[in-house]
């Protein structure tokens, strides 16, 4: 599977709609539909998917779902914004069922594209004729262990073709910028001692400075500007500004090299270790 994020936008509409929920058949794809906040009608614009740690400045996608609905339906409030991270599978079809051929006492439902309220239902019925002992028509369609050689060997080489580019350009991108030139709220890869690292300076002015490679399968994670966060271009995984694991596979934080507040790090603290739960000893 990969990881795609996409983003919604709440706003208090100038014009009246009705209710419902709309997809576009048109590029860039739009999902609006209505809903009540409350007791006000909010309309909930959602679009500008992109794989996860991959793609422009991620500001952008809420700058264009708001430039949309300014021009469609134009905005009296905004209300919220928010992003979502969903696992899609090589042929989009979620896998649901025992999670090998050979185990059908651990069960698995993931891979829902986007749809998980739907999606979720249904696996919640063919775990349950799993469990029963009860046969299905589904099972077949959606276990787990299936593979088709065509179209999922193409996807398959085709993401994993992705991966190994974003491992190695990772590796060997040239960083130049330097920690001081951080303005408070700002993150992005910098130097640090020669070597790569991620550095956010927070609203109280400190810096916040890390190693910037993924402890899932190491490579390099980009800065989220939209939500303070570093996020890997190849599995999905997506780490707070001060390391913590947001979102998984990762499940270790990223290693901190140094907090400081405004003055220049010695640089011993640099070579600093951490313990097995990635804290500052």
């Amino acid at each position: 599977m990969y990881a795609d994020r996409s983003y919604v936008l709440a706003i208090e509409p100038k014009k009246d709609i009705p209710d419902g929920m709309y997809l576009s058949i048109d590029d860039p794809k739009r999902s609006i539909r209505t809903a009540d906040y409350e007791g006000t009608p909010v309309l909930l614009i959602g679009g500008e998917s992109h794989k996860t740690g991959q793609g422009v400045d991620t500001s952008f996608h809420y700058r264009a779902l708001e430039e949309f609905a300014a021009q469609t339906f134009g905005i009296k409030k905004k209300v919220f914004h928010w992003s979502a991270q969903d696992l899609i599978t090589l042929d989009k079809v979620p896998y649901i069922g025992p999670i090998t051929r050979n185990n059908d006492r651990v069960f698995i439902a993931t891979g829902f594209r986007k749809w998980g309220m739907t999606n979720g239902t249904l696996a919640a019925k063919l775990i349950g004729h799993y469990i029963l002992g009860e046969d299905s028509l589904f099972h077949k369609l959606f276990q787990p262990s299936r593979f088709k050689s065509d179209p999922s060997m193409k996807q398959f080489l085709s993401q994993n073709f992705d991966v190994a580019a974003h491992l190695v350009d990772g590796k060997l991108e040239l960083v130049a910028d330097r920690p001081n030139s951080l303005k408070k709220g700002e993150g992005m890869p910098v130097q640090w001692h020669g070597e790569r690292a991620g550095a956010y300076r927070d609203e109280e002015g400190k810096l916040h400075v890390l190693d910037t490679t993924c402890t899932h399968m190491g490579c390099e994670v980009e800065w989220n500007s939209a939500e303070h966060t570093w996020d890997c271009p190849c599995h999905g995984s997506r780490f707070n500004y001060d390391g913590a694991v947001v979102e998984g596979p990762a499940d270790k934080p990223l290693m901190k090299i140094a907090i400081e507040e405004n003055h220049e790090v010695p640089p011993h603290m640099n070579e600093s270790k951490q313990d097995e739960h990635g804290e500052q000893p």
